[in-house]
C-alpha cells in the first residue's frame, strides 16, 4: 500500500477526493452517499485535504476497515495492487493511450 500511495503523492493525487474513491473502487464501502459521508468523515481533521500524509491515510483506512468490517491486511494488499490502475483512473489516461505515448515497438 505504501508504493502505491507514494505514487499517488509524487503525482499531487494524494487529496481526499482521489483517496476516496480509490477506497469506494476497492469496495471499502458501499457506494451509497450515506458511507461515502461516513468514510469522508474519517478526513475531517485532516489540516491539508489535498496532501494528506501517508500515516494519517493508514490511520484512517483502519478506522473505516472497523467501521464497515473489512479486514485491514486484505484491503492494505488490495489497495497496494490496485495503486498503477488508480494512477490511470486518475490521470484519466488508458493502457491505449499509454501505448500511443510511450510508441510503438
Amino acid at each position: 500500500m505504501e508504493a502505491a500511495f507514494d505514487k499517488l503523492q509524487k503525482q499531487g493525487k494524494n487529496d481526499v477526493d482521489n483517496l476516496v474513491k480509490w477506497l469506494k473502487d476497492m469496495k471499502l464501502i458501499d457506494k451509497t452517499k450515506e458511507q461515502e459521508e461516513r468514510l469522508r468523515a474519517f478526513f475531517n481533521d485532516v489540516p491539508d485535504k489535498t496532501n494528506v500524509p501517508l500515516d494519517k491515510f493508514k490511520e484512517i483506512v483502519q478506522k473505516a476497515c472497523d467501521e464497515f468490517k473489512k479486514n485491514f491486511d486484505g484491503l492494505a494488499k488490495q489497495l497496494a495492487e490496485s495503486g498503477p490502475n488508480l494512477l490511470l483512473t486518475l490521470t484519466g489516461a488508458t493502457s491505449k493511450k499509454l501505448k500511443g505515448l510511450l510508441g510503438k515497438k
